[in-house]
């Protein structure tokens, strides 16, 4: 008995040859594709094979930021870091992002500071360092202040820059300073078609935050409204996103918690990229369908959307329609800074 037991556990740590880069390459192309969530589960199983390859570790990490596992993300940079494995600065820049995405500013100061009072910056490196230093420290500084800005002083546009990342820090600067200078073009931006809807979402967001009860309009993905921020629930807090997640965790959870954990993640950033819109129809039922299909296909498993639509009594063309949907989202990328 002691040996069957033995063979088996034996045959579990038994791999097939190639197996490992085998993942590695499936899991970089779902990266390239931005499918993260395939992409973090084959990158992640690599990983687990090999975690001192630099190339796995380092695409595992851009896999888990791009789906939002922020947390996950920072555990990973810890130990690829710690063990010395990847690009140093290239792990470093994707940490100071996580950084800024779970607003652990102080944890910023340090890990610049240490950088730079031990000259371990590269000089094309120090600029942008100082920004972000910058950026953290007046976070740090303001949060227990009133605002500074004077509605009559005099300033540059916020929006002077395409650089994505550079809006990204002016507008998080906004949380705790006076908005009203920026006003119109805080509007007048969000009203862009072409606008990165990562950035009109943090706009949203800053209105709401500050009281404005001024009707705006926005545009996103086809959808246009007027709306009052004040007024707007929270992302994460409307009933339709509710009661989308407690169906998906009803039908997911127990069976497979993996593909349950990764839809969620998957459907946070789908609202946020959406917000103050959401999916349309509102039919929790027809879109966790959807998400299921959609987290099936990225496995690579054959989905027979006709019986699905059958069984669940769902109109089959509004659910190629809705997984359609989801794949449009899913190749918008997150800013890594």
């Amino acid at each position: 008995m002691e040996k069957n037991k033995k063979e088996n556990s034996d045959q579990k740590i038994v791999l097939f040859p190639g197996v490992k880069d085998r993942l590695m390459e499936m899991g970089i192309a779902h990266l390239d594709n931005h499918q993260f969530a395939e992409a973090v589960n084959f990158l992640g199983q690599a990983n687990e094979i090999d975690p001192e390859n630099p190339e796995i570790g380092t695409a595992y990490l851009i896999a888990l930021y791009e789906s939002g596992n922020y947390e996950k993300a920072k555990e990973v940079c810890h130990y690829l870091l710690h063990q010395g494995i990847g690009n140093y600065f290239e792990i470093i820049d994707v940490y100071l992002m996580i950084l800024i995405q779970l607003s652990n500013h102080e944890e910023i100061i340090h890990t610049i500071t240490t950088l730079i009072d031990e000259n371990e910056v590269p000089l094309e490196k120090i600029e942008h360092y100082k920004k972000l230093l910058q950026f953290s420290q007046n976070r740090v500084g303001t949060e227990n202040q009133q605002p500074v800005l004077k509605m009559d002083e005099p300033k540059t546009p916020l929006f002077s820059s395409e650089d994505i990342k550079e809006n990204i820090y002016k507008l998080a600067q906004l949380s705790n300073q006076n908005i009203y200078p920026y006003m119109d073009e805080l509007i007048k931006y969000i009203g862009k078609r072409e606008a990165h809807p990562f950035l009109k979402t943090m706009i949203v967001n800053i209105l709401s935050e500050h009281g404005v009860e001024k009707e705006i309009h926005l545009e996103k993905f086809n959808n246009n409204g007027t709306f009052i921020p004040v007024k707007l629930p929270s992302i994460f807090e409307t009933s339709f996103y509710i009661v989308l997640l407690e169906t998906l965790k009803n039908e997911l959870e127990n069976n497979n918690p993996t593909l349950y954990q990764q839809m969620k993640d998957i459907v946070d950033r789908h609202f946020f990229l959406l917000y103050p819109f959401e999916l349309m129809p509102e039919n929790p039922r027809l879109w966790s369908l959807a998400y299921q299909c959609f987290g099936q296909e990225l496995y690579g498993e054959t989905v027979d959307l006709e019986k699905i639509a059958i069984e669940n009594q769902v109109n089959i063309a509004s659910l190629v329609k809705a997984i359609n949907f989801l794949k449009k989202l899913e190749e918008i990328s997150l800013p890594i800074i």
